[in-house]
């Protein structure tokens, strides 16, 4: 087998794996899921799983690192203009999200599903807040920094409700809503 080929075997069977881990979650905490459950369901066999991961909280901290480098990958694409407008950066998280709706439906309605969130909160404040530490013109951090806060926990708390069927929105609708009035929040931020 090709260097090209195993590449895209062993992404499949990741694949496979971290959907069969999103599964489980619905229907117990992720600390009681076993790796036999996971290959059974995965319709791989121990090996391929151990080839990949050491054990199951392995899976769970990928699927976590794929996100953050994923909106880390989406937030440098608009880190000099995403206080001016951040409904293009919305619009593509809403992209990235609705193209594996199902699997980011199970795993945030999961228990585990509140860490996930709140890893992911904490990164994109973190990126959020040093990126723009280093512009000048923000005088008043605190506040900056009390507003990206409050921010970031209604978008991501809108975004859950919208995945637990709570706020009946299409994620791009969200999107739109949001960014308008993330952008009104963080107009005095802005350089004249």
């Amino acid at each position: 087998m090709d260097e090209k080929t195993q590449y895209k075997s062993a992404l499949k069977s990741k694949k496979l794996i971290k959907n069969a881990f999103s599964e489980l979650l619905q229907k117990k905490d992720v600390d009681r899921i076993t790796v036999t459950e996971i290959v059974k369901l995965a319709g791989v066999n121990r090996g391929t799983f151990y080839a990949h991961y050491n054990n199951t909280i392995d899976v769970l901290e990928e699927i976590e690192n794929d996100v953050s480098e994923q909106i880390l990958y989406l937030f440098s694409s608009y880190e000099d203009s995403i206080m001016k407008n951040p409904t293009p950066f919305l619009r593509d998280i809403a992209k990235f999200l609705q193209k594996d709706y199902d699997f980011y439906k199970r795993l945030i309605c999961a228990k585990v599903g509140e860490h996930f969130l709140d890893r992911i909160k904490a990164f994109f404040i973190k990126m959020v807040v040093e990126n723009n530490s280093k512009i000048s013109h923000i005088k008043d951090t605190a506040s900056f920094e009390v507003r990206v806060r409050f921010y970031t926990d209604g978008f991501a708390g809108m975004y859950e409700d919208v995945f637990k069927d709570r706020l009946q929105v299409s994620l791009s609708q969200l999107s739109e809503i949001i960014g308008q009035l993330v952008k009104a929040g963080f107009d005095e931020f802005k350089v004249i």
